[in-house]
């Protein structure tokens, strides 16, 4: 199981394309922006402006002729900063004055000579560039007041002879190139900042899911293997994750050195008792009474058999020993477990059937032998006379599996998960021989070579009943 299989079903995945999205939307929007700062929009409004100025005027001068224009110059309505009569400022700021000067100004001249505007002078049209879209100058105004000379580089300026006269209409738009300059240059800081942003946000989203992964692999294979020898591996040490991580190897540890304390001291009870027990069987022969020495050594047979079955688990969850391992013929060894049950089989008129494939694997032969004899025992001892019981042996692209299937007693499904416990019985069971260590045994048997064990409810559709697969990796 992978807690995360897929990045867009993470929450940590969402919250990185969320940002990742916020900030491809606030970069379209900069973009624009820039792009917007960049057309000369604001260029093209004040050559309008300009225009816009020049029209008027030229329509005063036609209707009420140039004392109408010099007048309206003088009051202010075209100029933005109205001049009084006695040419003072209305509001006697002359640093206002002068920023408004800059920004717009408007000049009517005679024979070069000044005669109303809101500058000091006619501008000085040092040089003039031809756009595409309009033309600009670079010129030296006057200021009003002060009479300081200030050099504007980027000017738009038009004049238009009304008469005699002519009319000078211009605005300074250094200001607006530094406004361009500077959106730019902000655009480009804050696309890169978002775009790292989204570099950042969506690196550590798949970071997180990896880490979750691995951690959720780790402990999958932990359950599923009942090996507590695994550990989460920690690459870094600098995020929670980390941290977790180093937290639930600390747990493990304390897990696999309880359970190996318990192991130990079931495995050494076993071991120790297994000595008095076959002394006290070998006294148990000595009853004179046949029927009960018959029973008390049956009994010390079943006690011996629990404990040798213990520690046989035991060697095999702890040792791993593989020194019987070779080229095993699997199918010769189901053929002669199913031979050696078939008179049980017969005497209980149990219909045992088996389609078995020719399969080869490396393994130990006994204990392949002993796991299959233990599913078969089984299926056989809770199965009513004149049932079936069907064993297969199949192969496929990536395992060798061997199903022992049944239509017996059965057992619920919510007890599949518990029939690997040593000592489980399921409640069907309880009042027939065994001791709950058969499959267990099985469990450890497969293991060992790396296979597993599956169980199936009612695998012959017969309304009860238990499979038993064992599914080797090839």
């Amino acid at each position: 199981m992978i807690a995360i299989r897929d990045f867009t079903r993470s929450s940590s995945f969402r919250v990185g394309a969320l940002l990742t999205t916020l900030a491809s939307v606030a970069i379209v929007l900069i973009v624009y922006f820039w792009r917007l700062t960049s057309s000369d929009l604001f260029i093209t409004e004040s050559t309008a402006a300009i225009n816009a100025k020049i029209a008027a005027l030229s329509q005063v001068h036609q209707t009420l002729g140039i004392d109408a224009v010099k007048q309206a110059i003088d009051s202010g309505q075209f100029s933005q900063n109205p001049i009084l009569n006695d040419g003072s400022q209305a509001n006697n700021a002359d640093a206002i004055e002068a920023e408004r000067s800059l920004r717009s100004f408007i000049v009517l001249s005679k024979n070069e000579q000044f005669i109303a505007g809101n500058l000091a002078g006619i501008p000085l049209i040092l040089e003039r560039n031809e756009r595409a879209n309009f033309n600009t100058a670079e010129i030296v105004i006057t200021l009003p007041n002060s009479g300081d000379r200030k050099t504007l580089r980027q000017a738009l300026v038009r004049e238009v002879r009304l008469g005699e006269h002519t009319l000078t209409v211009g605005r300074g738009i250094d200001d607006l190139y530094s406004a361009q300059w500077f959106g730019k240059a902000f655009s480009w800081i804050i696309v890169v900042l978002l775009s790292m942003l989204s570099v950042l946000s969506f690196a550590i989203a798949v970071y997180v899911v990896n880490r979750i992964n691995r951690m959720s692999q780790t402990a999958d294979k932990i359950i599923k293997t009942g090996s507590l020898e695994e550990r989460l591996e920690i690459d870094s040490n600098w995020d929670d994750l980390s941290s977790l991580s180093t937290v639930f190897n600390r747990m493990l540890d304390t897990i696999e050195s309880s359970v190996n304390n318990i192991k130990t001291v079931t495995d050494s009870i076993a071991h120790d008792l297994r000595t008095p027990l076959a002394r006290l069987r070998n006294t148990l022969e000595q009853i004179d009474d046949e029927k009960l020495r018959e029973e008390t050594t049956h009994e010390a047979d079943n006690l011996l058999n629990m404990f040798n079955s213990l520690l046989r688990i035991s060697g095999l969850e702890t040792t791993n020993k593989k020194e019987g391992f070779c080229e095993t013929d699997v199918r010769a060894i189901v053929e002669d477990v199913v031979d050696l049950y078939h008179p049980l089989a017969e005497d209980r008129k149990i219909t045992l059937t088996s389609a078995l494939n020719p399969v080869s694997m490396t393994a130990d032969p006994n204990l392949l032998f002993q796991a299959v004899a233990n599913v078969l025992d089984n299926a056989l001892k809770y199965s009513p006379d004149g049932s079936r019981v069907v064993v297969q042996l199949t192969s496929t692209k990536t395992h060798h599996v061997i199903s022992i299937n049944d239509a017996g007693m059965g057992v619920g499904e919510h007890e599949l998960e518990s029939l690997e416990r040593r000592f489980y019985r399921a409640d069907g069971s309880r009042t027939s021989k065994g001791n709950g260590l058969g499959l267990s045994l099985v469990s450890a048997i497969v293991k060992l070579h790396d296979g597993k064990v599956w169980f199936v409810h009612d695998p012959l559709m017969q309304g009860s009943g238990l499979g038993v697969v064992l599914s080797f990796k090839i």
